[in-house]
């Protein structure tokens, strides 16, 4: 397509780009989906289409001519998301680096400019290609310009001529602005014709052609509704034709020798892609260049097709370690470092071809080398594969590396790690995921690893950890399935005794789950205060809930119905769905990559949020037992480890010594804080004492912690103040977390795990202020994540050292349970309190508590 311009419509793409995609940032915590998406597009544009000459067209801030005609103009559009605003910034920077023109003028949207470029470049007889999601350019169509249309997304695309428009649309170019006009535009809150939508608006176009004259011939309108509708609204309907219309005469002159494109972009577009970790638009470009500016070919890997299970063996043993492994439904793959890649073809049925190899009899036939602990093995998600080779009969051991765990060490805001977007990621290309390409990936992880000093923390903390989990999801917690029964079936009963007397005061039968429902009983029918009624109705959470308690019996009814109907639905209902009828246990699946402190959590149950502040919530643990009768539970709980964490970072040298004392923090605090000794502390004292210092570690506000303790919060903020000025160190520290975060764009635990914190950029005051509290809490939380880590490691460990009758089972928050043989508990729980206190040296001793007994409830 020889001497095309395209124009893109900056705007319209990036939204469609943000929405389409989830949610990425790079490393340094900087959002990126927009503008991957919009250079994806733009790529592909330049792959299909060839063109000369290119341009970015943007809306320029403030008013445009439309709003002097109509003030309500695009009223009412929702505000750009917070995680894409910044995105358009960065766009044209490396739209700059690409050497691509950007154009917008006060006044004006990008529409007109598009308008007016096709007009003159129509004018030169170059051909032009506008790409947008924006419908009312279709009345730029034309002999010469042409509309690539983004129907949904950046992937679904409608290239748009004359007669593309007619089929898709009904109409020609020039009564696009006439149906607009009768049938308005909501997304830019052009009005229109009250009642007329597109169908009708058609049909009317089909009959009289333009809008003018529609509007002189109501009689000759059928139905007489509509035709009041146009003599009463006939100057709304030019107005919004008028709206619509593009104005093709911008004062903008359309600079050719600036756009003419670049292809493939220079190297400044490279290193700047190369700096966002867009890589996987690098593999997309014809060739990429050495820093010497030579441009080198992408290096093919040999591949070759083992079709005997003699030949898949005999490969196995000559492969050097450590090799790569994927297993797929349809194909086995390895790799070693010579990149050369071995595939066995799998059935899947009956009607496979005949050189596939059968599944269970290609891995029984590499058994030994799975099983072998000193064969090494770079794998993705290995404890997925673990769990799978076991239903096979084989025990996979010599987990070298796992993919997924150094992509969420490299970023650990990322939604998931899919295999195929990694390899995208980092410039592979996603079509083929075999172990060629899984070790290309891992080599190119360990680099990146390395430059930010993670790598110790891969190798030390997050590898070992597999196995540890490995073998926690294997052993399970036994359930008293009968108690469990028996206790849902009582919760039931009350629940109905419940539901009963809540409509008896409602004085009517309603789904009491319902929020609009409830609210509408309670605020309307029972009069009862309420705040102000939304759209959705009224707000029915536990805090105004709680709010409401003494004023009317029901309350506290609903309250108890809740929390009875929380506990059965998702506890008691949820763990007897889930509990294994050959031994009785529940065999949870703990994630190692899901969340952005570092933290353990689990799934199909999550046993971490076994609720524990109520006494309902606490009595679900009894139904958590020992393996045996014969066996007990030994709890060990670290005693206030982000407090001593606290202290370490901050070097606040009061706080240091109270634990190195030994003394109770909160006490201490509290005699710190309203100046008298310790032995007159009371009560209350200490109990703010309590939630100021857990607060401080989430970067509570005043309003937070009036929330929490029941005080102003006047009060609350001089309890804040206060508290700073007793631990002046606490505040620096957290100053400075602030400060040098927004500096680099990250924070880091004392094992150097990383988050990135793009929120402390971000325009919204409510975004920054987040930014900030997690940059004062995520290194606590993370460090505090990352002994707990190094506690399962050291316990298991020593337990297995010891050949103890013993097993890890469970780890939740700060606590780790084991199961172990009775006349063990006492050298298991001395084993536990050895283990866990010295993983970390601190300068504050780590401390904990260990308790032991038959159900989880009496262990704690």
């Amino acid at each position: 397509m020889a001497e095309t311009l395209v124009v893109i419509d900056g705007y319209s793409l990036m939204h469609r780009a943000f929405y389409a995609l989830p949610i990425l940032s790079n490393k340094n915590g900087i959002y990126t989906n927009a503008v991957y998406g919009f250079c994806s597009m733009l790529f592909k544009i330049v792959a299909d289409y060839a063109p000369s000459y290119l341009a970015v067209a943007f809306d320029h801030k403030g008013p445009t001519f439309r709003h002097s005609t109509f003030e309500a103009y695009k009223a009412g559009r929702k505000a750009t998301p917070e995680e894409l605003r910044p995105q358009f910034d960065l766009l044209r920077e490396v739209l700059e680096a690409m050497e691509i023109p950007c154009y917008e003028l006060a006044g004006y949207e990008a529409d007109d400019i598009m308008g007016t470029f096709s007009r003159l470049a129509e004018e030169k007889m170059v051909p032009c290609l506008l790409v947008t999601g924006d419908r009312d350019a279709w009345q730029l169509i034309g002999n010469m310009t042409r509309v690539l249309f983004t129907r949904k997304g950046i992937s679904q695309v409608e290239c748009l001529d004359t007669a593309g428009l007619a089929a898709l649309a009904g109409v020609r170019p020039e009564q696009v602005p006439d149906l607009k006009g009768l049938m308005g535009d909501a997304s830019d809150n052009i009005p229109g014709l009250p009642g007329v939508g597109e169908k009708t608006a058609l049909k009317l176009l089909g009959q009289f052609g333009t809008l003018e004259n529609v509007l002189e011939n109501p009689d000759q309108v059928s139905g007489k509704k509509l035709q009041a509708t146009i003599r009463e609204f006939g100057d709304q309907a030019r107005m919004s034709k008028q709206l619509a219309t593009i104005d093709r005469e911008v004062p903008l002159h359309l600079d050719f020798a600036a756009c003419q494109l670049q292809w493939p972009p220079p190297q400044k577009a490279l290193d700047k892609f190369e700096s966002l970790e867009m890589r996987s638009l690098l593999s997309r470009l014809p060739q990429t260049q050495t820093d010497g500016g030579e441009k080198a070919p992408v290096a093919e890997i040999q591949r070759q097709r083992l079709t005997t299970l003699e030949a898949l063996a005999g490969c196995v043993a000559s492969l050097k370690d450590p090799v790569a492994l994927t297993l797929t439904p349809d194909a086995l793959t390895l790799a070693d470092s010579t990149e050369r890649e071995y595939t066995v073809a799998l059935k899947q049925s009956l009607l496979d071809e005949a050189e596939a190899l059968d599944v269970q009899a290609a891995v029984q036939a590499i058994k030994g080398f799975l099983e072998d602990a000193k064969r090494l093995k770079v794998l993705h998600e290995a404890k997925k594969l673990y769990h799978l080779l076991l239903t096979m009969g084989v025990t996979l051991r010599g987990i070298a590396y796992d993919t997924a765990i150094s992509a969420y060490l490299l970023n650990a805001t990322a939604a998931s790690y899919p295999l195929n977007q990694l390899l995208e990621e980092v410039g592979l290309g996603s079509e083929q995921q075999g172990a060629a390409m899984l070790m290309r990936l891992k080599n190119m992880q360990s680099d990146e690893m390395a430059k930010l000093q993670l790598q110790k923390l891969f190798d030390t903390v997050e590898m070992p950890l597999i196995d540890v989990l490995i073998e926690m999801e294997t052993q399970g917690f036994k359930i008293d399935g009968e108690a469990l029964r028996t206790t849902g079936e009582r919760f039931a009963d009350r629940l109905a005794l419940l539901a009963d007397e809540i409509y008896t005061h409602a004085q009517g039968k309603f789904n009491i789950n319902s929020t609009k429902q409830l609210g509408e009983v309670l605020f309307e029918k029972l009069s009862l205060p309420h705040g102000r009624k939304t759209k959705t109705g009224y707000s029915t959470d536990n805090e105004v809930l709680e709010g409401l308690r003494g004023m009317h019996p029901i309350i506290d009814q609903v309250i108890e119905y809740r929390q009875l109907m929380k506990l059965k639905s998702t506890y008691i209902d949820g763990m007897l769905a889930v509990i294994d009828r050959r031994d009785q246990k529940i065999h949870t699946s703990f994630q190692q990559t899901v969340t952005a402190t570092g933290r353990i959590s689990s799934t199909e149950p999550n046993l971490q949020n076994i609720p524990v502040r109520t006494d309902m919530g606490r009595e679900l643990r009894r139904f958590f037992v020992a393996s045996a009768p014969d066996r007990v539970l030994v709890d060990a709980d670290y005693s206030q480890i982000e407090l001593r964490v606290l202290a370490h970072m901050s070097g606040d040298a009061t706080l240091i010594d109270a634990f190195q004392k030994g003394q109770d923090i909160h006490t201490r605090t509290a005699a710190e804080m309203w100046g008298v000794p310790m032995d007159q502390v009371t009560g209350q004292m200490r109990s703010n004492a309590k939630a100021i210092n857990f607060g401080i570690v989430y970067g509570i506000s005043d309003f937070g912690l009036a929330r929490n303790t029941g005080i102003s919060r006047t009060q609350a903020a001089q309890f804040i103040e206060k508290y700073f000025e007793t631990y002046p160190g606490v505040k620096a520290y957290m100053d400075e977390a602030v400060a040098n975060a927004k500096e680099v764009g990250y924070v880091t635990t004392l094992l150097g795990r990383r988050r990135p914190l793009p929120e402390l950029h971000a325009k919204n005051y409510n975004q920054r202020a987040f930014g900030e509290r997690v940059a004062m809490n995520a290194p606590i939380q993370g460090t505090a994540a990352d002994i707990i880590k190094l506690a399962m490691i050291a316990v298991n460990r020593a337990l297995r050292k010891e050949d103890m009758d013993a097993h890890l089972i469970l780890q939740v928050h700060d606590e780790l349970i084991v199961d172990a043989a009775a006349q063990l508990q006492d050298t298991v729980a001395t084993l536990m309190r050895r283990e866990m206190e010295q993983v970390l040296a601190l300068k504050v001793p780590l401390a904990v508590d260990v308790h032991a007994g038959y159900t989880w409830y009496d262990a704690k």
